[in-house]
């Protein structure tokens, strides 16, 4: 299989990653990966301890370097992670609007001051029950895919990583009312949602978002997806990709899109990855 694209990756102007930006790209080109996307962490919320990390310039400045580099070997493409919560929508306009993004993620990593996607946020599943806290974290998410802040849906159910040592393994099938409602505001909002891959390398044994999801997904008539692996550093990037689109097509042969300057582009069919390989 050929994985044409990771379009989440993560470099040092992350908070929680420390890696060289460069070493991404020799891979990329080692590896036949034609497009590339850094989408580093933005975190607004002025009691997170990743507040303020972010800093634009630089990344913007190291992007035009290395893109004058590379940029004629593969597409590459300049990008960000936005954590939402709501009340913080002024903060997430003024840190995106007039800057030449490619595309912006949007995500949920925070809830009730836990960041739920990392170890420290099992506090937030303490003392609540199942129902509480996932809703809670879907009607977060739909709060996010009703904005027009952004392109793709981030690991769409990431709360399943500490949840399941709570409640059990995820049933999205208990949520398919909100997810419905999420996945129905995606397709309306011509957004795409990503099959992230680092859910194989994080214990949860699937990608994000699950296979019934992406059913839901399938069956109300979402047809794009982008792909990403999510790595923190060079050791897990691209891990998984291979599963993850394996997952994804037995649900459907969905277009791999990519971006430019937040238009669309329609680069195959999942199934064309296997084709691809072979030329």
């Amino acid at each position: 299989m050929k994985i044409i694209e990771d379009l989440h990756i993560h470099t040092k102007f992350s908070k929680d990653s420390k890696e060289d930006p460069e070493k991404y790209l020799v891979l990329s080109l080692e590896r036949g990966i034609e497009y590339l996307g850094f989408s580093d962490h933005i975190d607004l919320d002025p009691v997170d301890k990743d507040y303020g990390y972010y800093k634009y310039d630089e990344a913007f400045s190291s992007y035009k370097e290395l893109n004058d580099s590379f940029g004629d070997k593969l597409h590459f493409l300049f990008a960000a992670e936005v954590t939402y919560q709501p009340g913080l929508e002024e903060s997430i306009g003024n840190a995106i609007n007039g800057h030449p993004y490619d595309y912006v993620i949007g995500s949920v990593h925070r809830l009730q001051g836990f960041t739920i996607s990392g170890l420290k946020g099992i506090g937030y599943f303490e003392g609540k029950d199942e129902f509480t806290a996932y809703n809670k974290y879907f009607e977060e998410v739909l709060k996010m895919a009703q904005t027009d802040f952004f392109q793709i849906v981030g690991h769409l159910d990431v709360i399943k990583r500490y949840g399941a040592t709570f409640y059990g393994a995820f049933d999205a099938s208990k949520y398919s009312r909100i997810i419905q409602k999420i996945l129905l505001t995606t397709v309306e909002k011509n957004m795409v949602i990503e099959i992230n891959s680092s859910g194989f390398r994080q214990g949860v044994g699937e990608q994000y978002p699950s296979k019934k999801i992406l059913e839901m997904y399938r069956d109300i008539g979402g047809r794009e997806i982008i792909i990403g692996s999510d790595a923190h550093t060079v050791n897990n990037f691209g891990a998984y990709l291979d599963e993850a689109v394996k997952n994804a097509l037995s649900v459907y042969d969905f277009d791999v899109i990519t971006f430019d300057k937040k238009k669309k582009i329609n680069l195959c069919k999942l199934s064309d990855l296997f084709a691809l390989s072979n030329t």
